[in-house]
């Protein structure tokens, strides 16, 4: 066998795997198909799976960045050494219609990322730094609090040309709007105070700005 890998489709609750080989002449084979429960039990089960089976040093797990269902999964299979890779929504989607395949099911999904895997040179996942990480969670909550202050904004508008509105109501919209937007400064000011934190980052940032003046 040149190559193994381990397809996992993921979602809130389970993990539906698919283990396959290729050959040095390019032949594919699915192996095998399992299903374990998307919470450390199942991730120990799923390598306990992995294991029992006649694996290659280079063997590989594929998934897809699925919300944040897959973010446990991933930083489990990093710490026990495993190489993992994860693909963005767009290019399973984009390999899914190469294979012409019109039947979706978990299983299915599971077999298309094993194939992908076994013919696809892919980068490993590498796992992120301490900043990298709370930067995502501070840039994904930022996101969130500007989507809801147009949100209020815009009832806030509705409100004010609709007929006989009670002020309580509009009064109302305006608190919401000012803690949001208070919230929204809040997040500013501890992206820059990261940011500042780190120099490595700091550097990369300046030859950034750099290059867009």
């Amino acid at each position: 066998m040149k190559k193994q890998c381990v397809g996992i489709d993921i979602s809130k609750d389970h993990l539906d795997c698919c283990i396959g080989c290729i050959d040095s002449d390019q032949n594919h084979k699915l192996q095998n198909n399992k299903r374990f429960s998307n919470n450390e039990t199942g991730f120990k089960a799923l390598l306990h799976w992995v294991s029992d089976l006649q694996v290659t040093e280079n063997l590989m797990y594929v998934m897809e960045a699925t919300g944040v269902y897959y973010e446990n999964l991933i930083y489990y299979l990093t710490e026990n050494d495993c190489k993992a890779s994860v693909l963005l929504p767009n290019m399973v989607k984009h390999y899914v219609k190469s294979l012409n395949i019109k039947t979706k099911t978990d299983k299915v999904d599971a077999e298309v990322l094993c194939r992908l895997g076994l013919e696809r040179i892919l980068r490993f996942w590498q796992k992120p730094s301490g900043i990298m990480r709370e930067l995502k969670f501070l840039s994904r909550e930022y996101r969130e609090i500007k989507y809801k202050i147009n949100q209020v904004k815009n009832q806030l508008h509705a409100r004010f040309y609709s007929y006989q509105c009670p002020e309580s109501t509009e009064q109302r919209l305006k608190r919401q709007i000012v803690l949001l937007e208070t919230q929204a400064l809040e997040i500013e000011a501890k992206i820059r105070t990261l940011v500042m934190t780190d120099r490595s980052f700091m550097i990369k940032y300046s030859g950034y700005a750099r290059s867009r003046e």
